[in-house]
């Protein structure tokens, strides 16, 4: 009889209740009825990606490849869409009127490339009997992967941030005009 045990840290523990925070965090963005549900739903895919990253790590970690060796074949890496998604999300609050296009699917072309990646992976896990995480193409493109993450990130937060500040300058608040306002609406009490 074999006995199976888990090497589960404290810090897997921590994923473990971030994955169940963050799950429900997304349920709430993509079913509650709001204003900006369009918006609200890409902030909960952006999220989601991010989960799915880290409940990733986490089998990683615990070993589930003893459990499950199958397990690393279910894609749960989708982190080149982060950046675009956030982006998606700073639009459509501050351009609610801003249709979803087809040029639009071009920054989710790195992705694809991602999931391309990831497929070579899963076929020399199929030759090797390996875990994908173990083959030699995820050990020698993770580096890259990765940094193009972080470069993804980064600018596309870049891009968001002059999307909030292009907002901000369209608000054209009048302060004298406002105080106006508010002294009329308290004098006439």
């Amino acid at each position: 009889m074999n006995a199976y045990t888990f090497h589960i840290t404290p810090y897997d523990l921590a994923f473990v209740g971030i994955v169940f925070t963050g799950l429900t965090f997304v349920l709430l963005l993509w079913f509650t009825k709001r204003v900006n549900q369009a918006a609200n739903r890409l902030l909960g895919m952006a999220l989601l990606t991010v989960m799915l990253w880290i409940a990733w790590i986490l089998g990683v970690d615990i070993g589930l490849k003893a459990y499950f060796p199958l397990w690393s074949w279910v894609p749960l890496q989708f982190s080149l869409v982060v950046g675009p998604l956030v982006f998606f999300y700073v639009r459509k609050i501050t351009w609610p009127e801003h249709k979803f296009s087809r040029k639009d699917l071009l920054h989710l072309v790195p992705m694809l490339l991602q999931q391309g990646l990831f497929i070579a992976e899963i076929s020399e896990s199929v030759k090797t009997g390996a875990a994908t995480y173990q083959t030699q193409i995820f050990q020698q493109t993770e580096t890259a992967v990765n940094l193009a993450v972080f470069i993804s990130v980064a600018v596309y937060l870049y891009y968001s941030f002059r999307l909030i500040e292009r907002f901000y300058k369209q608000q054209k608040f009048d302060y004298l005009n406002d105080l106006w306002g508010i002294r009329w609406l308290s004098q006439r009490q």
